[in-house]
């Protein structure tokens, strides 16, 4: 990589004007903390319910565990806050309870997405300065807020056989959430550290997509780079390598993730847009792709080559013959037809294929010092998937009822008396 890449002032050239409503936005924000320096002190009251700083700073903390970045993690804490007071007390309205096995069902479940006991989870978020209470609001909120959703809309959605038919004649099975993201790769290589530590710090403090887009275009190592790093398909949150995927379903538009540690690369993702959509299930996803291994990784020489290749070649039937023409050097061998199961593939490769439509190529991975140079030739249902009819009419209940909640909190928000002491 060029050393003209990493220009660690590439953010001076922001405007002052900008630089004044930032400046002023955050002595706003930052208004209610100074008036109340007391951890336990109350820092808003949410319909006289009181919302504390050591509350703010603990769901800072979790916010950060789950892998959510963001420019004001403090005013994000504070929204993620009100909501979860609006759905306890507005379910506390209503009757709504929790029992000791639900509670318990519910931490664990949470726990099992990364592969922890509950009490795992509770002792490395106790590590990260979080405590169980903060750990079992969160659970008894979501659980409460479900609950109420589906008592007072779940018999008013009616799921017809249509609907069925027509989630199984495309690619919907069950609900899923997909996102448009932007993307800066930095390499991992050693000598580029020095220069990629102190860009880093400047990629964290983005807080638009212009400036993100402008960050990529100067630094971004991923074909993507040119276009100010934007992926124009959408992409599967579950795709996304954890934490990031599953804090990308719930964060705020433009929200930026990292830096994530991947094969070769140090990456950074910014959340553009999300949707709820009806995808089919990872194991049920079938790839065709070609793969080339490159020696020399990330190299200029081998970006150069990449581009030459993505230029000559149209579709998978050429890869081939392009990439043995580029690399005269490499053997037959290294170029491989592969068809795999999506759920089957390694997180790197599985997130570098999931970014790609048909007949496009990827070369951004590098593994144990080789490029990576892939090609999605097809991406389809794999025959033995067929899904059972109750499955996917659960799954449009839960995206009809996930609709109907939104609103429902868009609407208590209205209502409610959120104010600053």
């Amino acid at each position: 990589m060029q050393a003209m890449l990493f220009r660690p002032t590439f953010f001076k050239s922001a405007p002052r004007v900008l630089l004044g409503l930032v400046m002023a936005a955050a002595v706003a924000l930052a208004a209610p903390a100074a008036r109340a320096q007391s951890p336990f002190a109350a820092a808003l009251y949410v319909n006289d319910d009181a919302v504390t700083n050591y509350d703010i700073t603990q769901k800072m903390r979790f916010l950060e565990f789950i892998g959510v970045t963001n420019a004001n993690m403090r005013q994000l804490a504070i929204e993620r806050l009100i909501e979860d007071r609006l759905q306890l007390q507005e379910a506390s309205r209503l009757g709504g309870r929790v029992t000791p096995d639900i509670m318990a069902a519910g931490m664990s479940e949470f726990a099992a997405r990364a592969e922890l006991t509950t009490e795992e989870m509770v002792s490395r978020m106790g590590q990260a300065g979080i405590d169980r209470e903060t750990f079992e609001t969160f659970i008894r909120s979501g659980v409460l807020w479900r609950e109420l959703i589906q008592q007072l809309y779940g018999t008013q959605v009616s799921i017809t056989n249509a609907q069925i038919d027509q989630a199984l004649s495309v690619e919907g099975i069950q609900p899923s959430t997909e996102v448009l993201i932007s993307e800066i790769f930095l390499p991992s290589d050693p000598q580029f550290a020095e220069a990629v530590q102190r860009i880093i710090p400047q990629i964290e403090r983005i807080t638009t997509e212009a400036e993100f887009a402008n960050a990529a275009r100067q630094v971004s190592a991923a074909p993507s780079g040119p276009s100010g790093g934007r992926v124009d398909r959408w992409i599967n949150v579950q795709a996304v390598p954890d934490p990031v995927g599953p804090a990308m379903a719930t964060a705020a538009v433009g929200t930026v993730f990292g830096p994530l540690d991947m094969p070769g690369a140090y990456a950074f993702f910014q959340l553009r847009a999300r949707r709820d959509s009806r995808a089919v299930p990872s194991e049920a996803i079938e790839l065709d792709y070609r793969r080339a291994d490159i020696p020399g990784g990330l190299s200029d020489a081998n970006r150069a080559a990449v581009a030459r290749i993505r230029d000559n070649v149209d579709s998978c039937v050429d890869f081939d013959g392009v990439v043995l023409r580029t690399f005269p050097d490499l053997p037959v061998a290294a170029v491989q037809t592969l068809t795999e199961r999506q759920s089957a593939l390694s997180s790197g490769v599985r997130g570098e294929l999931e970014r790609l439509n048909a007949g496009e190529l990827s070369a951004s991975m590098v593994e144990n010092g080789q490029l990576a140079v892939m090609m999605l030739c097809a991406r389809r249902v794999a025959s033995d998937a067929a899904p059972a009819r109750s499955a996917v009419r659960a799954g449009l209940l839960n995206q009809a009822l996930e609709g109907q909640a939104a609103i429902y909190l868009q609407r208590l928000r209205a209502e409610a008396d959120i104010r600053y002491p």
